[in-house]
């Protein structure tokens, strides 16, 4: 069977669940399709690269942010400064691309935020576009923004590939969208059985603020005078472009370390970004997802395949992943809460192994890597309805 070539446009240099997530389904497919990965030179190009699949790397990837959190506002105006200059930068290099690709029949763009490019791929190359949706986009507030999107998946977009039913809920074009559960093979996160009994928690993902990083330290120093735990966070601190520098849109993670006096602190240990998370997951009990997204993330999937519960930041449960019975929730932003629910487990270790066990009884149905990785196949070929 002739092996089907497609484009994928990543969209940022710093490794990621959304990275992760696509790198487990390009694994998967690698013997039906000929990935090519467009993406910003960093961390997630060297994943990419580690899966070796061919991998183009730019300096930049225009995006247009309209999703719940991270929405222009304010002074966040100023960052479409940065992406009127990209977006040249990029129309350039499509150009490029153009001598040495004559025909490219298909994109895959790996986040809906891409799609502000999608007119340059048409022109260049007019070709098939798909994109996958794996933040929920606000659709209350910036009315005409929301109206723009709409505009351009209606007009580009053949097909929407939502990660859930709360990112399908604020899809643009539901006509054309379809939910498809990330899809998670359980030998890259197979663990070893753990014996020490001090209840361990973890945290996975870049130390920025709308990852609830600086929350999450806050609360376990405050509680670390007067209860056993340990808790294991491993990430990376994002780089950040001049315009976030110079408003200060993010917090200095190194500086912040100092100045709390946390690498003192016997009970948190601060690791470096890794590819392989065994052994992370060996070495915990509880994964924590305490972000500003009002989102369930990668981390809470695979800690439930392995039977390991979550507390998650979100305004109410759902019906794909964070389920009652199967994680605690507290409201984003919620210290108070967020406490509580920590608490909660440190005080009734049995509730540890009973959420864990209910949250794998509804992972194993769902993010099934054959099984989803073979209708995104199906997508990406146009034979799904």
């Amino acid at each position: 069977m002739h092996k089907k070539e497609l484009f994928i446009i990543h969209n940022h240099k710093n490794f990621s669940g959304a990275a992760r997530s696509l790198g487990e389904t390009i694994e998967n497919l690698k013997k039906k399709i000929n990935f090519i990965i467009i993406c910003p030179k960093g961390s997630s190009s060297n994943f990419f690269k580690s899966l070796n699949v061919k991998v183009l790397e730019v300096k930049f990837v225009p995006r247009f942010n309209h999703f719940k959190l991270g929405y222009y506002k304010g002074f966040r105006w100023m960052m479409l400064l940065r992406e009127l200059y990209v977006f040249i930068y990029f129309f350039f290099f499509l150009k490029k691309l153009k001598l040495n690709f004559k025909s490219i029949n298909h994109f895959h763009l790996n986040e809906l935020e891409l799609i502000i490019i999608s007119p340059l791929l048409k022109f260049f190359f007019n070709s098939k576009i798909t994109s996958h949706l794996r933040s929920t986009i606000e659709n209350h507030k910036g009315k005409l923004r929301y109206k723009f999107l709409k505009f351009l998946s209606k007009k580009y977009i053949d097909k929407i590939v939502a990660i859930d039913n709360d990112c399908m809920k604020t899809s643009p074009n539901k006509k054309k969208s379809i939910v498809i559960y990330n899809g998670i093979n359980k030998k890259n996160i197979s663990v070893k059985k753990r014996t020490k009994k001090i209840i361990t928690f973890g945290f996975v993902g870049n130390f920025i603020k709308r990852k609830g990083i600086y929350e999450t330290l806050s609360v376990f120093k405050k509680i670390s005078k007067k209860h056993a735990f340990k808790l294991i966070c491993v990430g990376q601190n994002k780089s950040q472009n001049k315009i976030i520098e110079f408003f200060k849109f993010e917090k200095n993670f190194q500086k912040y370390l100092i100045e709390n006096n946390i690498s003192k602190n016997n009970k948190i240990q601060i690791l470096p970004m890794t590819f392989d998370l065994k052994n992370f997951y060996s070495k915990i009990d509880i994964i924590l997802f305490p972000g500003f997204m009002n989102a369930v993330g990668r981390p809470v999937i695979e800690a439930a395949l392995i039977k390991k519960p979550s507390i998650i930041a979100l305004n109410q449960y759902n019906n794909d992943t964070a389920m009652k019975n199967n994680c605690l929730i507290f409201k984003p932003g919620d210290l108070v809460s967020f406490e509580q629910k920590i608490l909660y487990l440190l005080k009734n270790k049995s509730q540890i192994n009973k959420i864990g066990l209910s949250a794998f009884k509804n992972a194993k149905k769902k993010f099934d890597i054959n099984k989803n990785s073979n209708t995104f196949y199906k997508v990406m070929r146009g034979k799904f309805d």
